[in-house]
């Protein structure tokens, strides 16, 4: 084995949010193990973390030399008058974008920033519309004596033309690594585009390997055009399990102004996202209303009020505290998780590391860590009536969980420092 690297940066665009909560877990339990970890991102909204670094955005002066020679390009119709992102956009027409479409070249030169350039491992992470793919790889490759990367995959945007699900759109989940052979609209077309930027960014590209937190994903990752040929690993997300651990429910009840009666948990960084399956637990909800006397608990930004339309709620807001998280879910008897489109849920380790079951659809990999009725429910599919049938039998005590045993085994298998010096392996082998 090779000496670890003196000096690690992870580098993620947002400081909050799942796949951010994940890349910072790692970042601090790197830090707990000795290594010289730190952590470059856009976001400014988190402070609690240790050695962060905030990207600052460089503006190019603009001269009238550069004005002239875009007004005539624009004039010979060699350029588009809109700005660059304007211009981005207009290639995917009305497509639907699903939930969510990044381009593969932006405006921001990552490697300018001073820490990338002291670094000796860069770490990718969530990087969506930050990362500009060819100057990023070119210049790593070329001047910075090809730095190894690893890069965890949180969605499936590094490896598609764009998407980061397939979800509601007209690409398939098979199709997102590929090159589409007969594309057939503006979406498609912008897919294979955007591919074929990615793999030429990459093709001096050797030192990269691939880690995903589920086998969901690895398996999409290891398929790809873009990473097939490369290592691809998985590794779960982790977490501090000395604060997601069980305690007294009717006390973590208490603390939260609860009544200590059968509680059920919706958690969501955004309520109203589609794709986080509100919309389908509240239909389950109206289904059930009068055979059960749940009090409903929910956490997460309600910015179009969708929880209006829905009774006997106890609403907590968007919580980033850890503790009071942990609390959460411990005062709730079920935890339900609805997502069509999802990897692998922070929310759905936290709860079972505090011993709450959860109830859930087969997505993504949310099968690989729910066994059904051990800490768990998986529905058959995607389906509210489907939903209140389980959460029925749950209520009527068909379902019965021992939480000790959950929070034990799982505590066993996503404590952050063991996923830590799994990737600290992998640094190694470089």
């Amino acid at each position: 084995m090779k000496n670890l690297p003196t000096k690690v940066v992870h580098i993620s665009a947002l400081d909050i949010g799942g796949a951010a909560s994940a890349a910072i877990r790692l970042h601090k339990a790197l830090l707990s193990l000795g290594v010289d970890s730190h952590f470059l991102t856009l976001g400014k909204a988190n402070r609690n973390i240790p050695n962060k670094h905030v990207y600052e955005h460089t503006v190019e002066p603009i001269s009238l030399i550069k004005v002239l020679k875009k007004s005539i390009k624009v004039k010979l119709g060699l350029a588009s008058p809109h700005d660059f992102y304007h211009q981005q956009q207009s290639l995917l027409g009305n497509e639907s974008k699903g939930i969510g479409f990044s381009f593969p070249d932006t405006l921001d030169d990552i490697t300018k920033s001073q820490i990338y350039q002291e670094a000796d491992l860069i770490h990718l992470h969530w990087v969506a519309g930050w990362l500009d793919y060819p100057s990023f790889f070119s210049k790593n490759h070329h001047l910075f004596h090809n730095k190894p990367i690893v890069w965890t995959l949180h969605d499936l945007n590094p490896l598609s033309g764009g998407l980061h699900y397939a979800w509601g759109t007209s690409i398939t989940e098979a199709q997102m690594g590929q090159e589409i052979p007969t594309p057939s609209n503006s979406l498609q077309y912008t897919h294979n585009r955007n591919l074929k930027i990615k793999i030429q960014s990459l093709q001096n590209t050797e030192r990269l390997k691939v880690v995903s937190p589920s086998h969901w994903l690895q398996k999409q990752s290891a398929e790809s055009l873009l990473f097939s040929r490369y290592e691809n690993h998985c590794i779960h997300n982790g977490l501090d399990v000395q604060v997601f651990k069980p305690y007294p429910s009717e006390w973590a009840r208490t603390i939260l102004g609860l009544e200590n009666r059968k509680t059920l948990l919706f958690v969501a960084d955004d309520i109203d996202n589609v794709y986080k399956g509100f919309h389908i637990l509240s239909e389950a909800l109206n289904l059930i209303e009068t055979k059960t006397d749940f009090q409903y608990l929910v956490l997460g930004r309600d910015k179009k009020n969708v929880l209006s339309n829905v009774s006997k709620i106890k609403y907590l807001g968007f919580v980033q505290d850890e503790l009071l998280m942990a609390l959460v879910y411990n005062a709730a008897d079920i935890f339900v998780l609805p997502s069509l489109a999802d990897n692998f849920p922070n929310t759905m380790i936290e709860s079972i590391c505090c011993g709450t079951p959860v109830i859930a659809f087969p997505t993504g990999g949310i099968p690989e860590a729910i066994q059904h009725r051990e800490n768990g429910i998986i529905c058959e599919k995607a389906d509210a009536q489907l939903l209140a049938n389980e959460l029925l039998k749950f209520y009527g005590e068909e379902y019965i969980f021992d939480r000790q045993k959950i929070a034990h085994a799982s505590a066993k298998k996503y404590d952050s420092v063991e996923q830590a010096k799994r990737y600290s392996e992998i640094y190694h082998s470089f």
